[in-house]
């Protein structure tokens, strides 16, 4: 059996509340470091349920691993999603901080918006 089993509820439960907190952290300090330790952190589960499966020699852990792999690409899909607005949040705050002071207002053409360069090609 898995060590992070997402077929408990419990488990679940309390995936969701770390991430929300996280969420919370980096909307409030305008960072995407607490989102993305978060996204590493399911990206590393997702791997490590994976490799799990490829040792399983019973099908009930088999497809207790599946349903945690699933599980883990819908929380690994969702804080990619985070991770992008909150760039997007400190994106802005970096230029509304390079911007007082009387300082001229330098763009830099090589950053963009994560998220709305991910719709544009949707």
């Amino acid at each position: 059996m898995p060590i992070i089993n997402f077929t408990n509820p419990v488990m679940v439960i309390v995936a969701l509340v770390l991430f929300l907190l996280c969420l919370f952290l980096g909307k409030n300090s305008k960072s995407n470091t607490p989102i993305c330790i978060v996204l590493l952190c399911f990206a590393s589960i997702l791997v490590g349920h994976t490799i799990e499966v490829t040792k399983a020699l019973n099908i009930d852990v088999v497809l207790t691993l599946i349903k945690c792999i699933v599980i883990d690409e819908t929380f690994t899909f969702v804080s990619f999603l985070a991770f992008l607005w909150l760039d997007k949040i400190q994106i802005e705050e970096e230029k509304k901080k390079g911007n007082k002071g009387g300082k001229k207002k330098i763009e830099d053409k090589t950053v963009e918006d994560g998220l709305d360069l991910l719709w544009k090609k949707v």
